[in-house]
Formats: structure tokens, sequence, C-alpha cells
């Protein structure tokens, strides 16, 4: 079994998956191994030097994330190009973990995501959990932790909206986790 976790940015989904991992559940990070599949990967890395140039991708260093998210959440177009790039690499490594996870014994895995529906990723899931917090709430959080002025918080809000009506529409059965801090995410997840 594969539960999908998702929900926008300051939603508190990575919350729900570390106290998963700490009771020795398997769950995957998609951000974060999406950083690692894009940095390994020939493919992308030439593409993303080819369509942007050194300010994103030099050929002898690393990509520049802050220059890059700089041209993706701002245009849709530079968005999905990106996505189509990634999103298939990581379909595949989510597929080969999952399968490793469940031959090491384990009962259910978890992928944590904030674009799970539109990545291709909630179509491989057996249920989903949408963590959600007011709006105000994801705001002081993403200030707090992050180094990026509101309308950058916005613009990342914003590209992620669509996510939970395209959920909705998937007849996959989603379990809501409230997560504004007047709930127990604790009981939630129980």
């Amino acid at each position: 079994m594969m539960i999908g976790i998702c929900g926008g940015i300051g939603s508190g989904k990575s919350v729900a998956s570390r106290i998963l991992r700490l009771r020795g559940e398997a769950v995957y990070d998609c951000d974060l191994e999406a950083k690692r599949i894009m940095d390994g990967s020939e493919e992308v890395l030439s593409a993303l030097n080819v369509r942007y140039g050194d300010a994103v991708c030099p050929k002898d260093g690393p990509i520049c994330r802050p220059e890059l998210a700089k041209r993706v959440f701002g245009s849709d177009e530079e968005r999905l190009w990106l996505n189509s790039l990634v999103h298939r690499l990581v379909r595949e490594d989510v597929a080969s973990w999952r399968d490793e996870k469940l031959s090491e014994g384990h009962r259910r895995c978890f992928v944590e995501s904030a674009i799970l529906a539109s990545s291709g990723l909630a179509q491989m899931c057996d249920e989903i959990w949408l963590v959600t917090a007011s709006e105000e709430v994801r705001i002081e959080r993403i200030k707090m932790r992050d180094s990026i002025d509101e309308e950058a918080i916005y613009k990342r809000m914003l590209s992620q909206k669509e996510e939970e009506r395209l959920i909705a529409t998937l007849g996959i059965p989603v379990n809501t986790i409230d997560n504004s801090g007047d709930v127990s995410i604790l009981d939630q997840i129980d």
C-alpha cells in the first residue's frame, strides 16, 4: 500500500512525514529526492544549461536553485517545462523505492509531495493524506523557515493551488489533516 502526503507550502506535510519516520514508517521525500535526481542526471543538467545558461546551471558547478526558482515560480510555461523534465524520473525512482521497501517488509509506504496530483504520483497511491493549514499560518511558517519575501511566497502558493482541486477529481480516498494548530496532528495521524 502507498499513501501520498500532500499539501501546499507551509501546510506541515514535512511535519507529518517526520512523525511517520520516527514511528519507523518508510517515507519518500519528493523535494529532497528530486534535487538528488536533478543533480545526478546528465539529461536534466544538460537541458537546464541549454534552456537557462550558466546562471542557472554552469557546466562545471551545481544548479543555482535560487536562480532556477526565479524563472520557474514566475512562469507557468517554465514550471511546466521543468516538471515535464523531472517528474518522469521521480516517478521511476518512487516505484523502485516502493518495491524495495515493500520487499523489506514494510506494510505501507508514504510519498510526500506538494504536487502529488500534477506530478502523476497520486495515481500510484492507494490513499492520500492532505495536510492543510490556514493561509495566514502558512505564510508565517514560511517567513520563519525561509528567507523569501511575501511576493515569492504567494507565487509559490499560487503555483500549487490547483493541486487540491486535481486531487478531488482522482477518485482516490482522501483524509484531511488540519495542521493549523487547533487539533493535535499526532491524534490525526493515529
